[in-house]
């Protein structure tokens, strides 16, 4: 993550004057989920889960955040709410927020929470090189019962949503995640079938800075709107399979229907040129020429890849249910 700690910075970001140092020590209060689901108890059969890195679905919600580190990020959310945008899928969203705090930043590159996140996964993580896909915040819409996010899945694999608000202090503004796989998802919007009621699990969370673990691109997933005036922000910080081996699974036509042109092209190529020196990386200093040559091979078959990706991205529409 050498880009987030240098001077790489796209234009238009300013860091804020105000804000407190993460610390995490006194912030973080981890606590694991007392239960894991696998994406065999969502009705996922073999041959879906072997395109995963492994065959997580969704924790119980666990504890992330002190009271002061609770504090702390809602404070700089606020600040953050400056900053919002909007898409086809959520009315307000900030993104690109670890450019402009260096809390928020430091707090997503968190070592404790990464390696907290990694048992939770079955898999070894590291924070998302992508840095818009690091702490994305959700701010309720202005309209009351409005959701705040529409049935979807990630564009990532790996991330947790995280209450930053306290969820006890409204009415309404539920996340909630459906008990199923996303091909009856897309079945049920083909059909114009309602979602059986019985199927969508509303976890309850028991104050801000408590938070559930997905594989986001799998765990089909929304967040309902308030039914009475309130403030309700989350969280959502991603992150990537640490083996460079395990093949990337980014939605760059979703990416730039929702960032800057400049900075979802930017962050994408960068993204994918630190797989490959990662996978070269990987390998270590080892004297056996066949390693580094089937490693150099296989970096510049992805690149090629990324490239035609890019230019062949056309006119797409946001992916939702």
């Amino acid at each position: 993550m050498d880009d987030l700690q240098s001077n790489y910075t796209p234009s238009g970001f300013e860091w804020l004057a105000r804000e407190p140092e993460f610390n995490p020590s006194k912030h973080l209060a981890l606590e694991a989920p007392a239960l894991v689901e696998t994406l065999y108890d969502f009705g996922y059969g073999q041959d879906d889960v072997a395109q995963c890195p492994s065959d997580f679905a969704v924790s119980a919600v666990f504890r992330v955040l002190s009271d002061e580190g609770a504090a702390c990020l809602l404070d700089v959310c606020r600040q953050l709410s400056a900053h919002t945008s909007s898409n086809a899928r959520i009315e307000r969203n900030c993104r690109g927020g670890v450019y402009r705090s260096r809390f928020l930043r430091d707090m997503c590159l968190s070592p404790d929470i990464k390696d907290f996140m990694s048992q939770i996964a079955g898999v070894a993580l590291m924070p998302h090189t992508i840095s818009h896909q690091l702490g994305h915040l959700n701010y309720n819409p202005h309209q009351l019962g409005k959701n705040v996010d529409k049935w979807h899945v990630d564009t990532l694999r790996y991330d947790y949503v995280m209450f930053v608000t306290d969820p006890k202090a409204v009415v309404g503004g539920e996340f909630q995640y459906f008990k199923g796989t996303k091909h009856e998802m897309a079945d049920f919007k083909r059909l114009g079938q309602e979602v059986p009621s019985d199927r969508i699990i509303s976890p309850e969370m028991p104050g801000p800075g408590y938070a559930i673990m997905q594989q986001g691109n799998m765990v089909v997933h929304q967040a309902k709107g308030l039914r009475a005036s309130g403030e309700r922000i989350t969280m959502v910080n991603g992150y990537v399979a640490a083996d460079a081996l395990i093949e990337d699974f980014t939605r760059y036509d979703q990416l730039k229907l929702v960032d800057p042109a400049d900075v979802a092209t930017t962050e994408y190529a960068r993204h994918h040129a630190q797989l490959a020196m990662r996978l070269i990386d990987q390998a270590g200093f080892v004297a056996d020429d066949k390693v580094h040559i089937a490693n150099l091979r296989e970096a510049a078959r992805r690149l090629a890849a990324v490239a035609d990706e890019i230019e062949q991205t056309g006119d797409v529409e946001i992916d939702h249910y």
